[in-house]
């Protein structure tokens, strides 16, 4: 294919994918340095090189860019035929509540006889053809040849997930999306961003390419809804349980089966098809528990809105799905709960303690994993939100863990992660246990627990085994 005056059979920033015929863009990373490898890509037959930097003596052209990254996804777009404006492809950012909103998207459109795609962090969905995902948002060459495949398939609508990574590392640049949604934002990956008004401002960013005949879904309730809503050329549909948004959730209830609760639709919406909604109310069965994932099916549910799905089918696709891996998992449920959340940042943190205050238990055990590898601030901010919360949740003990032994090697617990957690929730007079295993500590609340208790695991990778664990020996106790 001629792109840039250049007949080229591939694209790749990766010299070991080269092959005759690629063009190879040079890329300057954070632990490699891509220009180190234009002789191997050029050995390996690349027929055009990208770079930041002035190179000379090589025997293919050299084109000097400003921004290696942004030509990258430049070339794959083009490379790939422009693939994003040949579907319906839904973007979803936001600090936490990527991931579910993306699924809630494709089961509800798959539920309603769409052939449907997803890039996102558990999988990418291509039609029928699923593979376990590897980054929340993969390189711009990986997206577009995925975007591609849909199209070659005939997905009609894919949804996506969308990190701050991916927005500042040009991943998504030149993507056609039809309609943009705002979870949230809280602080997380600030380490990629020089302070929280750049990871802000990146965030925004998605929305900033959008063109105003596509659609911006605000989570009208997050605290920096407003900074993200101003000044974008999108049409703004605002969602929550402000009486503010032009879409809001009411009397929101919760028993063993997920989140009830009605929508009113407060104010006349236009479709992408150019009908009209008119202003109304419905009631949701939503297969998920807590608030936050109230916020993720209403975002969903515009989107169903937007795209003339009947409010039959809406309704029968939300209540339909199925919690997955560790996202407020109801792992156990008979004589005594057992939850189980990868809680990892304040914002998880204080989904999942909104929603246990609102649930019926006799008897409150909570199993918390330190957050290892990951620095001392977010650790000692996810100890104050835990401080805040537990004194109005009639927690019966609270064991703090680091998951020796269970732990891989890059999310060990630091003996200073490990101080600063404890003394956090220690100098906010909580009171605690501390088991450097998981095992143990699990022990003690199986053989503790009684009926009408409730048992929340929570914790990041560090916890994915333990509801397995947890669920051995309750049978061994029965």
């Amino acid at each position: 294919m001629k792109i840039c005056d250049y007949n080229i059979s591939g694209v790749t920033c990766d010299s070991r994918e080269v092959k005759p015929g690629y063009a190879f863009v040079a890329i300057e990373g954070f632990k490699d340095d891509g220009n180190k490898y234009i002789e191997n890509a050029i050995e390996r037959g690349a027929k055009v090189i990208y770079t930041e930097q002035d190179i000379k003596d090589t025997n293919v052209p050299v084109v000097k860019v400003a921004n290696a990254r942004e030509t990258l996804a430049r070339l794959a777009h083009e490379f790939y035929d422009m693939p994003s404006n040949k579907l319906n492809l839904i973007g979803v950012t936001g600090t936490n509540g990527k991931t579910t909103t993306t699924h809630l998207i494709e089961s509800l459109f798959a539920n309603n006889d769409f052939e449907t795609g997803l890039l996102g962090t558990v999988k990418t969905k291509i039609g029928d053809r699923i593979e376990e995902a590897k980054l929340t948002t993969p390189d711009a060459v990986m997206i577009h040849k995925y975007l591609r495949e849909m199209v070659d398939r005939n997905v009609n609508i894919a949804s996506m997930e969308v990190s701050s990574h991916g927005i500042k590392l040009n991943r998504i640049d030149g993507l056609d999306f039809d309609i943009v949604v705002h979870t949230n934002v809280t602080r997380d990956h600030l380490d990629l961003h020089n302070d929280f008004e750049d990871y802000l401002l990146t965030k925004k960013r998605l929305f900033q390419q959008c063109s105003e005949e596509k659609f911006a879904l605000i989570n009208i309730d997050d605290e920096y809804s407003e900074d993200i809503r101003r000044e974008i050329p999108p049409y703004v549909i605002t969602y929550g349980f402000s009486q503010e948004s032009d879409v809001r959730a009411i009397n929101l209830k919760y028993d063993n089966t997920g989140s009830h609760f009605t929508v009113v639709v407060q104010q006349e919406l236009t479709t992408i098809s150019g009908n009209k909604i008119q202003p109304q109310r419905f009631k949701i069965r939503l297969g998920l528990l807590g608030k936050h994932n109230v916020y993720n099916g209403l975002a969903t549910i515009i989107i169903g809105l937007l795209y003339d799905l009947d409010i039959e089918n809406i309704q029968e696709g939300l209540s339909k799905f199925k919690p997955f891996f560790r996202r407020l998992e109801v792992i156990y449920n008979k004589e005594f709960t057992v939850i189980d959340d990868c809680a990892h940042n304040p914002g998880n943190y204080q989904a999942v303690f909104n929603t246990i205050k609102d649930l019926d238990y006799n008897n409150l055990y909570i199993i918390n994993s330190i957050r290892g590898n990951r620095g001392l601030t977010v650790n000692k901010e996810n100890a104050e939100i835990i401080s805040k919360h537990i004194p109005g949740l009639n927690v019966t003990e609270l064991y703090i863990t680091s998951c020796e032994k269970l732990v891989n090697q890059y999310d060990i617990v630091s003996s200073q992660e490990r101080d600063l957690f404890i003394s956090t929730l220690q100098n906010n007079n909580i009171d605690l246990r501390y088991f450097n295993r998981l095992k143990p500590c699990l022990y003690e609340t199986v053989n503790k627990v009684d009926n009408g208790d409730l048992i929340v695991l929570l914790g990041a990778h560090a916890m994915d085994t333990a509801s397995e664990i947890t669920l051995n020996m309750i049978s061994q106790i029965d």
